[in-house]
């Protein structure tokens, strides 16, 4: 059950203030002790392991995903992360010259590196949705995805949980707007598992790539890469291997040698969601994500214009306009740095749209003295 000490259940040193699980999440002592576990059984006997195990454990362990989330095991495979499954999409997917990938202004930055990268490789071109921030407005976001698709549009990659600006979108209506207009759909849900709740099957995405290391406490890195069937054949990992001829999901089983103590560790990792409750997690880190919002806009006389709507458990929250930093990449990671180094405060610094940011995010071991604590750090840092 959830309880004020809960932060006793992870490695945090007590100096510590963590406000970035959106980040890199962190793994509860419980499951890093499976998972070290898991690392001595493989190493008591590698290749009976790999030769005789591997392949029904990994079946096993991605048909236990798949359940979990609404799926059937056919149509999932394990990943090392949302990325790599991303990835794989786009090197399955052939484009012909002046086909269109299609992204938004919010596509994570490496998301869109792909997908640049994989567009100029084939003579492809990748167009961009201007989705508005400040005021984000769900409407405005399907308004802004239509009007960017053409008739040369081949597939759209669209966010369910943004990582800069941390907003649940509207995904449903998104992937029903892009299939209007027979375009394929590949949602990054990178947050989405343990921050939302998550049916596979109510989405009616061609694809859907998510990380369990980031809110489900599976140690990094774990992943997943959901297909529909009409969009299977052909889809290969991006490390082509010894399976890439059998068909999906069991061609991504096999990539090369890799330590596979992270999908062992899900059971434990899905224990541990269960004693809590998994509304239980939800609702407390939505509940205190608005909270710490408030607490700081309060503390630095700013508002935040993210709406409920679109709001999970992690949010941008604007720094006070006097903050002695420029808006630029240095100045955002020198007052990253300071919060960390000074403070021990841990939060990513944005810098959008010529303006500075803190993300913050809402996790069991979080309290609202976490945010006070923030609040009270920046407004030392102003008055320095």
């Amino acid at each position: 059950m959830l309880t004020s000490s809960s932060a006793q259940l992870f490695y945090f040193d007590e100096d510590t203030t963590y406000l970035d699980h959106g980040g890199y999440g962190a793994t509860p002592r419980e499951v890093m002790s499976a998972y070290i576990e898991e690392c001595q059984k493989v190493e008591e006997a590698p290749r009976p392991f790999f030769e005789f195990d591997f392949y029904n454990t990994w079946q096993q362990h991605a048909a236990m995903v798949a359940q979990r989330f609404s799926a059937q095991a056919e149509d999932l495979a394990l990943t090392n992360n949302a990325t790599d499954g991303l990835n794989a999409v786009l090197r399955s997917t052939p484009l012909q010259s002046d086909d269109e990938i299609l992204i938004t202004s919010w596509t994570y930055g490496a998301i869109a590196n792909a997908a640049r990268y994989m567009a100029r490789r084939q003579g492809a071109r990748v167009i961009e949705a201007p989705f508005h921030y400040p005021n984000p407005n769900p409407e405005q976001c399907l308004e802004a995805l239509k009007a960017a698709i053409t008739p040369r549009t081949k597939i759209a990659i669209v966010d369910h949980i943004t990582s800069a600006t941390a907003l649940v979108l509207p995904i449903e209506k998104m992937v029903q707007l892009c299939h209007e207009y027979n375009v394929a759909v590949l949602v990054d849900g990178a947050h989405v598992p343990g921050q939302l709740s998550l049916d596979l099957q109510t989405i009616h995405a061609d694809w859907y790539v998510a990380n369990l290391h980031k809110w489900y406490f599976v140690p990094r890195g774990c992943g997943f890469l959901w297909a529909g069937k009409q969009r299977q054949i052909e889809l290969v990992p991006s490390v082509l291997s010894w399976d890439i001829e059998k068909p999906f999901p069991h061609s991504f089983e096999w990539i090369g040698t890799r330590d596979p103590s992270t999908w062992l560790s899900i059971p434990a990792a899905f224990n541990f969601m269960d004693h809590l409750g998994e509304n239980n997690v939800r609702q407390h880190n939505h509940t205190l994500i608005k909270e710490g919002a408030a607490l700081l806009a309060k503390a630095w006389h700013i508002s935040s214009t993210t709406p409920a709507s679109m709001t999970g458990s992690m949010i941008l929250v604007p720094l006070p306009a006097d903050i002695n930093f420029p808006a630029t990449d240095e100045g955002r990671r020198k007052l990253q740095m300071l919060l960390w180094n000074s403070y021990k405060i841990a939060c990513p610094c944005i810098l959008y749209g010529n303006k500075l940011y803190i993300r913050i995010s809402a996790q069991i071991y979080n309290k609202a003295a976490d945010y006070e604590k923030l609040a009270q750090a920046i407004s030392a840092i102003k008055k320095a």
